[in-house]
């Protein structure tokens, strides 16, 4: 059977010396098929703490990226620096747009998307585009592997984002994150969620995983939930809605925010897994 590996590269929090943290998600999900990393994170933080971990970045079958924000893509710059090449990079192509959040004045915006369009080298900017594939919503990119892109919105409580803009042309128009993708790994227990973070919401991202691969149970879920700043009611609403899932291995991580992974710990207990830089969960 399908047994996962995933490590913790990176993470908004670390609690083991020598591991560093910082806003943004990294995983290394190893499973009998082969190795994905799943984010990069801001920096190159995590390349940082894999050296540490024994983390071993050699023969990637593919890099994910989950979405297109800067603490999610903005290592993939580091990595391309001593690499002869890389492997596929399966990103949707919506995730290169000047995606921008509104600040709280509500009139003055800042750049929140992939910091490295720019500035790249162009050796490294040839590299990258070489390894690109763009995501279609529906893709099995290796046997029992699935990226689910452009997350439909049904449940509702989860409304789309209102602080999310997209520029061009010097206009903004409102970004619902179409290019939010998930990772879903088929073991013999079930489905392996993997979400960077749920902007569509993690309700609608579980329930689109359930549309597109349906009859199979959800095994573990390990997500940024993108409840940070979310009122006492959505958390709540969110906690009832896993409940009734059912799922036997929850990771609430990063965006989720604090007062919700907490709430989610004391709600799930054994079931709900804390997870920081540095940690290692198999599955």
């Amino acid at each position: 059977g399908t047994h996962v590996k995933i490590s913790f590269l990176n993470e908004n929090t670390a609690n083991k010396r020598g591991f560093l943290g910082e806003l943004g998600l990294s995983l290394l999900i190893e499973w009998d098929g082969g190795k994905i990393l799943f984010d990069t994170g801001q920096t190159d933080v995590f390349l940082r703490n894999a050296a540490r971990m024994g983390a071993d970045l050699e023969g990637l079958s593919a890099i994910v990226l989950s979405h297109g924000h800067f603490d999610h893509c903005g290592g993939l710059e580091y990595l391309l620096e001593g690499a002869a090449g890389l492997p596929p990079v399966y990103v949707r192509r919506s995730a290169f747009e000047d995606k921008q959040a509104v600040n709280a004045d509500g009139k003055t915006y800042r750049k929140i998307g992939i910091p490295w369009r720019e500035e790249l080298k162009e050796r490294r900017r040839e590299l990258l585009e070489r390894s690109i594939r763009w995501s279609g919503d529906r893709m099995e990119i290796f046997p029992g592997v699935h990226l689910l892109g452009n997350i439909p919105y049904t449940v509702d409580f989860e409304g789309r984002p209102g602080n999310f803009f997209v520029e061009t042309g010097g206009a903004h128009r409102p970004d619902y994150m179409d290019d939010e993708q998930l990772l879903v790994i088929e073991t013999e227990k079930g489905l392996s969620i993997f979400a960077g973070c749920s902007h569509p919401g993690i309700v609608n991202c579980v329930e689109y995983v359930r549309k597109c691969l349906p009859g199979r149970p959800i095994y573990s879920l390990v997500a940024g939930m993108h409840l940070l700043n979310s009122p006492r009611a959505r958390v709540e609403q969110t906690i009832e809605a896993l409940r009734a899932m059912d799922i036997p291995v929850l990771v609430p991580v990063h965006c989720t925010g604090i007062l919700a992974i907490a709430r989610m710990k004391e709600a799930f207990g054994e079931t709900c897994r804390l997870a920081e830089a540095g940690m290692v969960v198999e599955i």
